[in-house]
């Protein structure tokens, strides 16, 4: 299992603001918007924006942020995961994309995802 991190995902309750901060002061290319989600080109990595809390698919606590790790089969990278220990939640699915959340242990919110 070799995981690469993709994306960075920052929780904002100020969307436009963070939008705005991160597209028009930083001068990061905005990729993609949808709904409450702003990804940009940040280099090697992607950073996004995603309004609300961060309340994760997981029903655990949410944090201001959640790494996300690239894993083109994301049950396979989940299932490995679990069996050296590591609690996750369920794989949950929206159209091409899986995604499950996990905790490190100092409880911080980590994620596998297989969007690129």
């Amino acid at each position: 299992m070799r995981l690469e991190v993709r994306r960075i995902i920052v929780f904002t309750t100020s969307f436009a603001a963070m939008r705005d901060f991160y597209r028009d002061v930083l001068g990061l290319t905005l990729v993609e918007e949808e709904d409450g989600w702003a990804d940009f080109d940040a280099g090697p990595i992607r950073l996004a924006i995603h309004a609300g809390r961060g309340g994760g698919n997981d029903g655990g606590d949410a944090g201001p942020h959640k790494v996300t790790f690239f894993a083109a089969d994301v049950e396979a990278v989940r299932a490995e995961l679990i069996a050296r220990g590591v609690a996750m939640g369920k794989v949950n699915r929206f159209d091409q994309t899986a995604i499950c959340d996990g905790h490190d242990p100092d409880g911080n919110r980590f994620q596998i995802s297989n969007r690129g």
